[in-house]
């Protein structure tokens, strides 16, 4: 993690506890670019302004554990992971630091998210904060491209509680469509370059598009 401002204080939560059910096989492990899945996206957040990286596992978490040796991150395993993707974000929520401004919230599978989006959505959500707007700041903070959102996103500390209140695989979906219905201007969105933000790994022909990419480097 880079030195950056006392503001904001961000924990980057990495959720890889998944069973990649529909892969039919640990997709995280899956080498990619020279590491694995998963080694790509912690590094991502590494690299970033995040003070801290967390990654929440769950299925073949010795294996996980065993992927990210010797990487700057802390691992909080979600002994619940089969009950969806909730579990994975409070489990991540107990293990950061109390004094978090906020919580960047990324996906194990998405090894396309680079370092500067992450910088990017962490310096929008302080620019927003720091601001003279009278609004109390900003409550969360995503990437878009052509209107859609996508991943990973910054939900302000403010909301732990909401956070804390879902259950089985809503994520934080819900927590980001009432912000965006009922308080759109304490959104930071930023505009992405390209359909990264959605790129994720669900089944083989998924992770053979990803492979191509590296291959193609």
């Amino acid at each position: 993690m880079r030195s950056m401002s006392p503001f904001p204080e961000i924990s980057a939560i990495l959720l890889a506890a998944g069973t990649s059910s529909r892969l039919g096989r640990n997709k995280l492990l899956l080498p990619l670019g020279g590491g694995c899945v998963v080694q790509r996206a912690a590094r991502t957040l590494i690299d970033s302004r995040a003070a801290e990286v967390i990654v929440v596992t769950g299925h073949q978490d010795a294996k996980v554990r065993a992927a990210l040796e010797g990487m700057s991150v802390r691992i909080a395993h979600n002994p619940d992971f089969n009950s969806g993707q909730a579990s994975s974000l409070l489990a991540g929520l107990k293990a950061a630091q109390e004094s978090a401004d906020g919580y960047l919230f990324a996906l194990g599978d998405q090894p396309l998210i680079h370092t500067d989006l992450v910088d990017r959505l962490i310096a929008s959500f302080a620019s927003r904060a720091s601001s003279a707007s009278g609004d109390g700041g900003p409550l969360a903070a995503a990437p878009f491209f052509r209107g859609r959102r996508g991943n990973p996103v910054v939900i302000s500390s403010r909301l732990r509680e909401r956070i804390e209140s879902l259950t089985g695989d809503e994520g934080a979906r819900s927590i980001l469509k009432s912000i965006m219905d009922e308080s759109p201007a304490r959104l930071a969105a930023i505009e992405a370059e390209n359909e990264n933000i959605f790129r994720d790994i669900d089944t083989p022909d998924d992770f053979d598009r990803l492979n191509n990419i590296f291959t193609d480097v």
